[in-house]
């Protein structure tokens, strides 16, 4: 087991559990209270399979009530600043709280735009910091599954989102103009957390198959749509689409995925992924539900978007510029 290395930043100016009353008499029963002068900050909560995740919360300097949010889903290197000390390539202590280059770079991206952005922590909480090695294969991948564990985090940091508060119970963020971004195995999560459930047939069967072999005991069904409902929009960066045939096959016609919103993704030439995220494009195009803008990246490898020179470089620049494009848009920013 790789040990993991953690700096906890803590429950740090405000209440890291949901309020019911403070001094003032007001009712702040299911409320993150977060005092004025909070920006950046880290907590603990409990996501649907019991697991306590961290969550970092960025809130930009001086801001006042109902801004738009993002939920940033981290790729498979996790969303901290991390070390690899024995050289094997997978990571083996992480400063948990610490945003890695890749997510500090976002962080301030929202910031400047007076988005309030969480980024949930899904991997170390669980026992590993990357996804690698063992964790790529069952059984262990399935305590990280993008299928249908990642999900739950998503709609658990949704929740938080909808439900911080200032100190006076103005709403930081408005419920309804939340978004979500993700990387890698954190755009896969992005695929089941936007999942159309009315979709599902009756009769449908929850499996995933892993080298010939089908597990069906140990996958879930997809999490609960919330009740206040999901997100407003979504962007993917080269995802993995196939899901082990969680949804069917999206190369043979037998797929059941669609959406219940538009989205945008960013597709690199050179991924072995992408074969199978134009299968799901297609499936999403012929199923109904919401639209997506593709943009492909010619020359680009999967993870061009943490790269900076060369033409992942270009396509990382004009990636992030179509992507805030967008999010402004689709929130109402612009």
């Amino acid at each position: 087991m790789k040990r993991l290395l953690v700096l906890f930043l803590g429950c740090m100016l405000f209440s890291c559990g949901k309020d019911s009353n403070n001094n003032d008499g007001l009712n702040l029963e299911g409320k993150y209270v977060i005092p004025a002068s909070t920006t950046d900050t880290l907590f603990h909560v409990r996501s649907g399979d019991g697991t306590e995740i961290p969550v970092f919360l960025s809130i930009p300097v001086n801001s006042g009530s109902n801004h738009p949010g993002m939920v940033v889903m981290h790729g498979s290197g996790g969303p901290w600043v991390d070390s690899d000390t024995d050289s094997d390539d997978i990571a083996d202590e992480v400063e948990v709280g610490s945003l890695s280059s890749q997510n500090r770079a976002w962080q301030t991206e929202f910031d400047t735009e007076g988005i309030i952005s969480a980024f949930p922590g899904s991997y170390y909480a669980r026992g590993t910091i990357e996804n690698e090695g063992e964790w790529k294969d069952p059984p262990l991948q399935f305590q990280i599954s993008a299928s249908f564990i990642r999900n739950q985090d998503a709609y658990l940091t949704l929740d938080v989102l909808r439900n911080l508060v200032w100190e006076n119970g103005d709403p930081i963020v408005r419920s309804d103009n939340i978004g979500i971004l993700g990387f890698s195995h954190g755009a896969t999560a992005i695929q089941s957390s936007i999942f159309d459930q009315a979709a599902i047939p009756m009769d449908w069967e929850w499996t995933q198959r892993y080298d010939g072999v089908t597990y069906t005991t140990e996958i879930l069904p997809p999490a609960a749509l919330p009740e206040a409902g999901g997100f407003k929009t979504a962007v993917m960066y080269y995802p993995g689409s196939f899901h082990n045939s969680y949804y069917g096959n999206p190369c043979t016609g037998t797929s059941i995925f669609q959406t219940t919103i538009d989205f945008q993704i960013h597709i690199a030439s050179q991924d072995p992924l992408t074969d199978n995220t134009h299968c799901m494009l297609e499936t999403v195009e012929n199923n109904g539900g919401g639209e997506a803008a593709i943009y492909n990246y010619e020359g680009a490898a999967h993870s061009f978007d943490n790269k900076s020179t060369g033409t992942d470089g270009n396509a990382s620049v004009l990636a992030r510029t179509r992507t805030m494009d967008w999010i402004t848009s689709k929130l109402g920013i612009n």
